[in-house]
């Protein structure tokens, strides 16, 4: 590990930032990407830093505002936000999460510096989202991949709490690891459905119209803290999804209708078909459009969760979760550059933290913790 990673703020113990970068580390290298470890991430690097509150914002793949998590904000300010995201919440002329987030000056601190401040407090952000909250202050950080700003972090602190040179200083090394987890997705991740895949609502086959929604679609949509989609965090989803335009484009075209859209925790799976409108009744013209929803995580990140915050090494760590993913043991001294009789040691540490017998033990360990968490999500 970098010996940078040792320059934090001194309030905390030396072992227990690093623990934290370790923990971060192990998220970001999962191969999810950087939104479904947005809630672990904002709440490891508020405690890393020390500051009172986090939230993270990202850009879709067409360079738009995609989505969002605030570890503290009220539901009717999430609701502001989404949907008046447009209107009060993106100018180009002053600091917001979607100009933050443009890859223009330099990744880290512009609201630290007196100018910085000043602009925040007379934006439209602080006015309405960050000043009922009691943030006063900001530290930003932007995450570009291959020089396109596609993130913003911004972590707050209240009245008398200005962030300074040791708190900059401190996110240099987080902002690489969130830019790693932004550009290094990985295809083979496991994702699961973490629904009872029961949630589905109904356009006509433009997908101009919502003509149905159940209710457990409607909690996933408004779960998932979409920007630019019609959905609200309160009340009612009364429009149809902006992204029904999508499948209504993909079923008109005659392939399949599928979307992944990245969410906090995971990603929200719309797969939709054509069905018969029921005023048709027996005629076979189809003139609907039915999208079905299933919330899916990651289970390799859900895995890394879980192993970073045992008392092993970092290297006994990695091991551990390279078994736990399916790793061949064999592939170790390759993998980790050690060789057998060190190995066995660093096993012995973690059979006995895991409570387990061997390495094969370890796979089906990592299907129970990620089942458990499944079973806390739909708690």
């Amino acid at each position: 590990m970098s010996s940078e990673w040792g320059r934090h703020p001194k309030s905390q113990g030396a072992l227990a930032r690093r623990r934290m970068l370790e923990h971060l580390d192990l998220l970001c290298s999962s191969g999810a990407g950087l939104e479904a470890i947005a809630a672990s991430a904002c709440d490891i690097i508020r405690h890393y830093v020390g500051s009172a509150s986090a939230t993270m914002f990202w850009k879709g793949g067409d360079g738009e505002a995609a989505g969002f998590y605030h570890d503290c904000a009220t539901a009717e300010l999430k609701d502001l936000f989404v949907t008046r995201f447009e209107e009060l919440f993106s100018s180009p002329d002053e600091p917001n999460m979607m100009s933050l987030a443009e890859s223009v000056g330099p990744l880290i601190g512009k609201l630290v510096t007196p100018e910085g401040v000043a602009a925040f407090q007379s934006c439209n952000v602080y006015r309405y989202l960050c000043e009922p909250l009691g943030h006063h202050y900001s530290l930003d950080i932007r995450i570009e991949v291959a020089g396109r700003g596609v993130a913003a972090m911004f972590l707050f602190n209240g009245e008398g709490r200005p962030f300074g040179k040791r708190e900059l200083e401190a996110v240099e090394p987080v902002q690489k690891l969130l830019a790693k987890a932004a550009a290094e997705r990985r295809e083979g991740v496991h994702w699961l459905s973490a629904s009872d895949r029961t949630a589905h609502f109904v356009t006509d086959l433009e997908a101009t119209r919502l003509l149905a929604i159940n209710q457990p679609a409607e909690r996933l949509l408004m779960r998932g803290h979409l920007l630019r989609q019609n959905v609200p965090i309160v009340g009612e989803v009364r429009k149809a999804p902006g992204f029904a335009m999508q499948l209504a484009a993909q079923l008109a075209q005659g392939g399949p209708a599928s979307l992944h859209l990245p969410m906090a925790d995971g990603r929200l799976v719309a797969t939709a078909t054509k069905i018969r409108s029921l005023a048709q009744g027996d005629d076979m013209h189809a003139t609907n459009m039915s999208v079905s929803l299933d919330l899916q995580v990651p289970a390799d990140a859900i895995v890394a969760d879980h192993v970073a915050a045992l008392p092993l090494t970092y290297l006994q760590k990695s091991i551990a979760l390279f078994a736990m993913l399916g790793g061949a043991r064999r592939d170790c001294e390759a993998q980790f550059s050690i060789s057998e009789e060190a190995l066995k040691k660093h096993l012995r540490a973690i059979i006995q933290v895991l409570g387990v017998s061997g390495w094969t033990d370890l796979g089906p360990l990592a299907r129970q913790v990620v089942q458990d968490r499944i079973a806390a999500l739909a708690g």
